[in-house]
């Protein structure tokens, strides 16, 4: 059940002027607080269960500290150096005439959000002048940024990162320069409308009006608001509809960093709208990203455009840190526990995986199974030789400058406010939270190693007696929580849920959460299995050899790396998927290093036997693994005792395990109607994949070919048939008696009998990870049009039939495949054209030569 919390409406003011002080962690002081208050929503805005603190409200103690402390010393303290073509002196954000658009807003609102949470004088200082520019050198009519570039999306960043500055400094000039810029949107909107980037993200600008307004009350942002949301993309009607593919012919709901990014968009304008289905919206959302795309580790595909759950398919950093901040967001305005879960799973195994160990190189994408990182591409729609390489440089140049934000506002954003004065923890980790409540100055001390300890201590410190309410989440996952106070144990909660202790509070109280972690299973494609306990994702643990391929000009360790496994990957779990505990023993490794991700000292461990699949190796194209084969897998190999440690903790990583048993293919018959449920039985290699009212869709098409394929069948003599569509551009049709599938048109062992409307050609080849032609017949294809295709094959012999006829267009003899899987397969480097397989794809098995 996903609970929620509704309150009435109210505002909570605290006037105290505060400045933060890095360590005071022995009792309550002003000094530990920032300068701005804590403000819930005006009427008429929904109120929400959860307020936010101001940035500098918690700070990191324990492992989450040296990550942030890593941060600063790595690629946020260095990055102006590293990046300067970029974001160096001559940044058009700092006045100059170079970069004007995403990079320098990226890198200050995660440079300020750090600089904040580590009160770090040294960040302060680099983030000053970026904030001194931004406020010293609006325009009298109130546009604000650089002159050389006018579009709305760089500004949305800016203005986050203003509102972000205020909260942690109290610097008076932001409210009236976002006052003034937030007039000027509202005046040119009407004539220079949102569109692109914008037109994607425009929920982070109503996020930052609906804060202003609560600040000083003024009606025109409510406007904005609106405004805004009608220019925007419809996030809620595409969530609800999991309409991202087939969104007209624009790429941007189709592209994962808008996407994450966009999640929060409907949370945010229910503020305003009152309506359910925003309400509502988000979860919708979720629910039709993961079930066609899920990846093991909590967050959808995206690489860069959603691509599906094959286990060789990753995503950026960029759509990690989107992903973090609008479920933080999300879960603040829903009250919603389970929101929370996922952010938690996503913060603590994507966000680490995809950085380096040391935070001085990124990832910038991160794959379910990645057992090799070289150069070279790996055929994704948007592809880049270094993506999975850890480096200073790796992939696009978006995540170097947008990854900062993700721990400091993950920290921020761990507590929060209640309307009634009180205070709520909603994600759980070593940390130091001050803020007001119950009208005096709280500080609770967060004593914790989770997720890597199953408990929570809260230590309360105030200076007198205070009352007030405090909040807990109990996560979905954990059915036996327990939860004490100075030592008393409480009742009344239950999983999935927050609980609420209303009580008079004294210095030196103790609040104990335990958290039993459950070792559970998520299935995934080819029928393996990722393993979690508790928010944690496990993942094989494998030997990692580091080579420089690029080395750091100034030795200071910036370094860009190839990664090999130096010990086998390619094993098979002894494991029943339904009771995973019978198999896997928790392993608690003693005290906890202070960098968890340090691949040489994981804390924890799940301890398995395991046996290797010989057959199962790298792809075709040596930069990625096979897809693993169907489970229950057969393995006459020795049993292994190997380990699985967390999946943020190495580079290489296995994530989706396929388990020993005895196999059992589909080979008598199989039949598809592309219900919702379709992706349980098929795996997407490239392309944008949709089932809907009895229709397979990609679109847009893959540049490297795109194809689906039923992975657990298997046929030798058979009978399989199905509707297909094409564009005016390319060629699509059914594929058969396929082994050894990879991502790309042509990356598979197998046959292929196709349409081509614009060469009007019956085509039949195979491809052997490249493609051949056996036989072609001409014949007239009308474009977006279904035809039927049924093939009949017996041994080497094939017969081809077009729309029901009684005699075959082509016949051939082949022997180069005997038998293998069913799939659909697309080829077109038209973005606008697509292939649609219709109604039901059957296939069947023949026992008898067929005459």
């Amino acid at each position: 059940m996903r609970e929620t919390i509704k309150v009435i409406a109210s505002v909570i003011f605290v006037t105290q002027v505060w400045v933060l002080k890095a360590d005071s962690l022995e009792f309550p002081s002003a000094v530990n607080l920032p300068p701005t208050p804590i403000i819930a929503n005006r009427l008429p805005l929904m109120a929400t269960p959860f307020i936010a603190l101001p940035l500098g409200s918690v700070r990191p103690r324990g492992w989450l500290l040296k990550q942030c402390q890593m941060q600063r010393d790595g690629l946020t303290g260095n990055a102006e150096t590293l990046y300067s073509d970029d974001i160096g002196t001559n940044n058009a954000w700092l006045g100059g005439t170079g970069d004007n658009w995403e990079r320098g807003p990226y890198y200050f609102k995660g440079l300020v959000a750090l600089a904040y949470t580590l009160n770090d004088a040294g960040l302060k200082h680099k983030a000053q002048k970026w904030m001194d520019w931004l406020l010293d050198h609006q325009g009298p009519d109130g546009y604000l940024g650089p002159q050389s570039n006018d579009d709305w999306w760089p500004r949305i960043i800016a203005t986050y990162a203003l509102k972000d500055y205020y909260e942690a400094t109290g610097d008076s000039r932001v409210p009236a320069v976002l006052d003034n810029y937030f007039h000027y949107m509202l005046a040119n909107l009407p004539s220079r409308p949102l569109d692109d980037w914008g037109k994607a993200r425009a929920g982070d600008e109503m996020d930052v009006a609906l804060w202003l307004y609560n600040q000083n009350g003024d009606t025109n942002l409510l406007a904005l608001v609106d405004l805004l949301h009608q220019q925007a993309y419809d996030w809620p009607g595409i969530f609800t509809s999991n309409n991202f593919v087939l969104y007209g012919k624009d790429f941007q709901p189709k592209h994962n960093v808008n996407v994450e990014e966009a999640l929060k968009m409907p949370a945010v304008y229910y503020q305003l709208s009152h309506q359910t289905g925003d309400e509502n919206a988000v979860w919708s959302g979720i629910d039709n990203l993961m079930r066609e795309n899920a990846l093991s580790f909590g967050i959808n595909s995206g690489t860069e455009f959603l691509s599906g759950d094959a286990s060789i398919q990753g995503v950026e950093l960029c759509a990690i840190v989107e992903a973090m901040l609008s479920l933080e967001t999300a879960t603040r305005i829903s009250g919603d526990a389970l929101l929370a879960d996922r952010l938690e799973t996503i913060a603590f195994n994507a966000l680490p995986a995809a950085l380096a160990n040391n935070i001085k190189g990124i990832q910038y994408y991160t794959v379910a199974n990645n057992v090799v990182a070289v150069y070279g591409g790996h055929g994704f729609d948007e592809d880049y030789a270094n993506a999975t390489l850890p480096g200073p440089y790796s992939g696009y140049p978006c995540c170097r400058y947008n990854f900062h934000m993700g721990w400091p506002k993950f920290i921020q954003n761990s507590w929060a406010a209640t309307p009634d004065g009180g205070l709520a923890l909603i994600a759980y980790g070593p940390m130091v939270m001050n803020a007001m409540a119950g009208g005096t100055q709280v500080q609770i001390t967060e004593d914790t190693g989770y997720p890597f300890e199953e408990q929570v201590r809260l230590h309360v410190c105030v200076s007198n007696t205070a009352t007030f309410l405090l909040v807990l989440r109990i996560p979905g996952w954990c059915n036996n929580a327990s939860v004490s106070v100075n030592g008393q144990p409480q009742s009344g909660f239950s999983s999935g849920s927050f609980f609420r202790i209303n009580r008079t509070w004294s210095n030196g109280d103790t609040v104990v959460i335990n958290l039993p972690m459950p070792i559970q299973t998520l299935p995934g494609p080819s029928r393996a299995v990722a393993i979690n306990r508790g928010p944690v994702v496990y993942s094989l643990r494998i030997g990692e050899k580091w080579t420089v391929r690029t080395p750091d000009p100034r030795g200071l360790g910036f370094d860009e790396f190839e990664v090999h496994p130096t010990t086998p990957w390619n094993y098979a779990l002894q494991l029943d998927p339904a009771n995973p505990d019978a198999s896997l023993t928790f392993t608690n490794f003693g005290a906890m290093s202070t960098n968890p991700f340090d691949p040489a000292h994981p804390p924890v461990g799940l301890m398995a036997q395991a046996r290797q699949l010989p057959d199962w190796t790298l792809g075709w194209r040596g930069t990625q693994a096979f897809e693993p084969p169907v489970s229950p897998v057969a393995s006459t190999s020795p049993t292994e005792n190997v380990l699985l440690v967390p999946f943020g903790s190495q580079h290489m990583r296995l994530s989706w395990f396929p388990y020993l048993g005895i196999p059992s293919p589909t080979t008598g018959s199989f039949s598809e109607s592309f219900d919702p449920s379709w992706c349980i039985r098929w795996t997407t290699f490239g392309g944008n994949w949709l089932a809907r009212d009895g229709v397979l869709s990609t679109v847009p098409a893959s540049p490297n070919g795109a194809k689906a394929l039923a992975m657990a069948t298997v046929f030798t003599n058979f009978t399989y048939e199905g509707d297909v569509s094409v564009g005016p551009v390319g060629n699509a049709g059914l594929i058969f008696r396929v082994s050894k599938p990879d991502i790309g048109a042509d990356a598979y062992c197998g046959y292929y009998i196709g349409i081509s409307s614009g060469s009007s050609e019956l085509e039949l080849g195979y491809a052997s990870n490249g493609w051949h032609e056996i036989s072609s017949a001409p014949m007239n294809f009308t474009a977006n049009t279904f035809y039927h295709l049924k093939i009949q094959a017996s041994g080497p012999r094939l017969r081809i039939f077009v729309n029901h006829a009684s005699q075959p267009a082509l016949v051939v003899g082949d022997d180069h495949f005997s038998s293998g899987m069913i799939g659909v397969r697309d080829f077109c480097t038209d973005r606008d054209q697509s292939l649609s397989a219709y109604s039901s794809l059957v296939a069947k098995e023949i026992q008898t030569d067929l005459n």
